[in-house]
């Protein structure tokens, strides 16, 4: 459970509004859109090989939407990978949807995912989030898809802007 990394405690906002305090911080790393991401550490409980229960850590990364920091606590020591601007073409995401099929809904891929089936088209990122966007559309979970876009797809969703904007 422990990480000899370096880290940080701060606060996980869960999606219902609930936090946890003390998650621990590992490292931030910006994406090639420029958003930031930021691994954490998530303290819970698993069941022990032999019965009973054991601790351990879920580890994740979420945008900065999903935390807050504790007063008091520096953060500079937490690693942070930006994202480096090279001359050449930025690496593209790509996608794959699965259209409905006996009762399941369309559901985004990342390329090469095991789930994804033969009949499942190519998407842009632009694509991905356009679609996810509609009622009875998933991301899928076995790859990156729901890890890579919800966050992103979320982001800003809770933001009202001002009367004057």
């Amino acid at each position: 459970m422990s990480d000899p990394s370096p880290s940080a405690p701060i606060t996980l906002v869960l999606p219902d509004g609930q936090t946890i305090e003390r998650v621990r911080l590992y490292e931030r790393q910006q994406l090639d859109s420029g958003l930031w991401m930021y691994r954490i550490g998530v303290p819970l409980w698993q069941t022990a090989a032999g019965g009973g229960v054991e601790p351990a850590e879920y580890e994740t990364w979420v945008t900065a939407a999903q935390l807050r920091p504790l007063p008091g606590v520096d953060l500079g020591g937490i690693p942070a990978h930006p994202r480096a601007r090279t001359a050449s073409a930025p690496a593209r995401w790509s996608w794959r949807l699965d259209a409905r099929a006996h009762g399941r809904p369309a559901t985004v891929h990342a390329e090469g995912c095991p789930s994804a089936s033969e009949r499942a088209h190519p998407l842009g990122t632009m694509q991905a989030l356009d679609v996810l966007a509609r009622p009875g559309t998933t991301a899928c979970t076995v790859c990156d898809a729901a890890e890579a876009l919800l966050p992103i797809l979320a982001h800003g969703q809770n933001h009202v802007p001002d009367a004057g904007n």
